[in-house]
């Protein structure tokens, strides 16, 4: 029975605009990983409001195409992670919530300086860019701007441009990989903020 009342609470506090009380158990373990990374300037709300969306900050759980833990890492992806990163991700533990937050740090760090971002208009694009990489694989980030490039849209705008553009992906995965930037960032994130996670990216 306790199990199920948690999760109604979950979906309550979700449904509701409201950050779920797991958020608040892993918000210093989070804090601690990013700014080990990030340095103090991490953007919390950006990071926290990206578990919400992965997860709902519940560190068990397995999608249905495997990925793993509260930020979601495919196995393949947490490998990687923790051949390029031995001295604080090795051995790969998406399951683990410490390993968790100090993975999305660092990837979505590398994400951010990578090429799918570089010459974004500003931060919250620069941030939007690593989040439909993060969500979706840097080459089609890449892909797609060229295409929106190409049509005359804004270059280095995700937002409006970008974002619809599309190299030849699946319809669906699309549309997921378009909306996943924006949930977080415009919908998401100004919880985080408003309950004291720290800074975002677009606000």
């Amino acid at each position: 029975m306790r199990i199920f009342a948690i999760i109604i609470a979950l979906l309550a506090a979700c449904a509701f605009g409201q950050v779920p009380p797991a958020a608040y158990g892993h918000q210093h373990v989070q804090r601690q990983q990013a700014q080990a990374v990030w340095g103090l300037n991490a953007p919390m709300a950006t990071l926290a409001a990206q578990v919400h969306q992965e997860s709902g900050w519940n560190c068990d759980a397995r999608s249905w195409v495997g990925a793993v833990g509260c930020t979601q890492f495919m196995p393949a992806t947490a490998n990687d992670m923790a051949k390029r990163y031995p001295d604080s991700l090795y051995p790969p533990n998406p399951r683990n919530p410490r390993w968790a937050f100090r993975a999305q740090a660092q990837y979505m760090l590398d994400l951010k300086n990578g090429r799918g971002a570089r010459g974004a208009a500003n931060d919250c694009e620069r941030m939007a860019f690593a989040l439909a990489a993060y969500n979706g694989g840097e080459g089609w980030v890449l892909r797609d701007r060229a295409v929106s490039d190409a049509s005359g849209k804004p270059r280095g705008v995700f937002f409006g441009a970008a974002q619809y553009a599309n190299a030849g992906r699946r319809a669906d995965f699309k549309k997921e990989n378009a909306d996943y930037p924006e949930r977080i960032l415009l919908r998401i994130e100004p919880r985080y903020i408003k309950a004291g996670f720290g800074k975002g990216s677009c606000s």
